[in-house]
């Protein structure tokens, strides 16, 4: 059956104004669909110029035979005139959908994205809430961090309620499973620095010192440094976006009405896992670094592997290794802490979940350099 025209009268009563619709207002319509909605808006418009005296307009559709999109489009600018003529609109004899459409609407305050679009945006309003914004998430932190305190000191006096089952899967995930991956790239930083101090050293007849210089920055230092980067892009992200995940399904909320506390059931064996597993990564890391450096010595300098190996031995030193480590060890702590952070203080979106991911590496890679350039020179100064 072909489409009915739409069209419409309007019926000017005292001080009420009735629009009856006729025929299809759908949005396929042809001849004057297109232009009627303009056209009974300017009429209406005209109306209220030419007739003060209007206080109401009521919409009727009795013949209206089908409509759509199109129709409810008209009624909410047809709503939307009459609220800035302060005219009654009167949906009675509107269909229930359409009428709360329109009320929907109406909650919406006229030019609210635009005066949003224009509000001040100088510099002096960027930088306060800027700083706003950075003392906000650092008193954040430091409740957090007392909130771990708490925990941990509960753990000590067996008083935390967590599973040890847990804390033994986050030791597997954050040590076992992340040795292929802190393999490979200890060993080629440990081969790059072999072949650059090579090229350096050989200009002096000095090649022997190779296994010098590897093997005192890679224990002292680098290892340490690569490691925490690795478990910070790796398990500080994933424990962000499983926290993250959590909160946005209100799973820590029903862990709160089961009395359970999120900090000891979930953060704690997360921060024990890589507070245990980052020292044991960084020795390995030291392992896999020397060994990069011993296939160049071998492969550009002709240095066996023994020889190589008693320079190590005579260079690094006990203070060499145990700066390494407690390195690493201040590194899984930061990694652990702003990990589990991001994740607890995520908002209520996927979008939040992926924003406090990236922010904790961000934020830890951040912080272990400048960790690592405090340590380095406190180690100076102490002469260790």
């Amino acid at each position: 059956m072909d489409n009915v025209a739409p069209a419409f009268q309007i019926n000017h009563n005292n001080s009420l104004l009735e629009i009856e619709l006729k025929g299809d207002w759908l949005l396929d319509s042809d001849l004057s669909a297109a232009r009627l909605p303009d056209e009974l808006e300017n009429e209406l418009e005209q109306q209220f110029n030419s007739k003060p005296d209007i206080q109401s307009v009521k919409i009727t559709m009795t013949q209206v035979s089908g409509w759509n999109s199109a129709l409810l489009t008209v009624m909410l600018c047809l709503s939307e005139l009459c609220r800035q003529y302060q005219v009654q609109f009167d949906m009675t004899q509107l269909p229930l959908e359409m009428s709360r459409l329109i009320k929907l609407s109406a909650k919406i305050p006229s030019g609210s994205i635009k005066q949003h679009q224009e509000k001040d945006t100088s510099f002096l309003h960027n930088v306060g809430t800027n700083v706003i914004a950075a003392v906000k998430e650092v008193g954040e932190v430091i409740e957090f961090i007392s909130e771990s305190g708490v925990a941990f000191m509960s753990m000590l006096k067996g008083k935390a309620i967590y599973r040890s089952s847990d804390t033994w899967l986050i030791m597997q995930q954050t040590g076992a499973e992340a040795m292929p991956i802190v393999s490979l790239l200890n060993f080629l930083v440990g081969a790059i620095l072999g072949y650059i101090g090579a090229m350096q050293l050989e200009k002096f007849g000095a090649e022997i010192f190779i296994g010098d210089m590897v093997g005192v920055a890679m224990t002292r230092e680098i290892a340490a440094i690569i490691t925490a980067i690795i478990m910070a892009g790796r398990s500080g992200a994933a424990f962000a976006a499983q926290l993250g995940t959590m909160k946005v399904n209100e799973e820590i909320d029903a862990l709160r009405s089961m009395g359970l506390s999120p900090m000891e059931f979930l953060v704690l064996p997360r921060m024990i896992g890589m507070m245990l597993m980052m020292p044991l990564l960084a020795i390995y890391a030291n392992f896999m670094g020397i060994l990069g450096g011993a296939l160049v010595a071998y492969a550009m300098l002709n240095i066996t592997l023994e020889q190589y190996i008693g320079v190590v031995i005579k260079s690094v030193g006990l203070n060499d290794i145990a700066a390494g480590v407690f390195m690493s060890a201040v590194f899984g702590v930061i990694v652990a802490v702003v990990g589990c952070q991001k994740g607890m203080s995520c908002g209520n979106s996927a979008e939040a979940v992926g924003a406090s991911t990236t922010s904790a590496v961000v934020t830890s890679t951040v912080i272990i350099f400048i960790s690592a350039a405090v340590l380095t020179v406190l180690y100076g100064v102490l002469g260790i």
